[in-house]
């Protein structure tokens, strides 16, 4: 929680959505799956108990694999917090891990397994919001040279 997954995803959406050549084969179909969003929506009874997140994610997962069927780029920002939910994500729609790390808080009645090999790890300790979203688009153009043109003022960083 807190860690800046809904930042990152958001403005990858506004890279894409808002501000970049509408020739580009992502412009305007990025969707974000924000797990906040999710839950006051399609999760309105889960609860943030093992089970029931698992249930969330496991919905979210489905929600995402026939968004992106339909010609859409989505960025799921949720919580997956246990290995073995994960495990039955890869199986049900193949996504790619990346890991919004920051040191917070633990919460002992929320637990989480840190993933054991992420395809992108985002050290929201390290960058702020604009290195984060930087190291997150770099990420994606180097993953998705096909959807992710590097053409963005938010990649040439505060000093062009």
């Amino acid at each position: 929680m807190n860690a800046g997954k809904t930042t990152l995803a958001k403005g990858i959406e506004h890279e894409y959505n808002e501000s970049i050549n509408p020739i580009f084969p992502l412009a305007r179909r990025v969707v974000v799956l924000d797990g906040d969003e999710m839950r006051s929506s399609i999760s309105l009874q889960e609860t943030l108990s093992a089970d029931d997140r698992r249930k969330h994610n496991l919905r979210v997962a489905r929600l995402a694999r026939v968004l992106q069927s339909h010609g859409f780029f989505v960025v799921v920002a949720v919580i997956a917090p246990f290995r073995s939910v994960r495990a039955e994500i890869d199986a049900l729609c193949e996504p790619v891990w990346v890991y919004v790390k920051r040191s917070l808080p633990e919460h002992v009645d929320r637990p989480y397994e840190i993933p054991e090999s992420p395809a992108c790890i985002i050290d929201n300790d390290q960058y702020d919001i604009a290195g984060s979203l930087r190291q997150f688009l770099l990420f994606m153009q180097s993953t998705y040279p096909q959807y992710f043109a590097l053409t963005s003022d938010v990649l040439a960083g505060p000093n062009g």
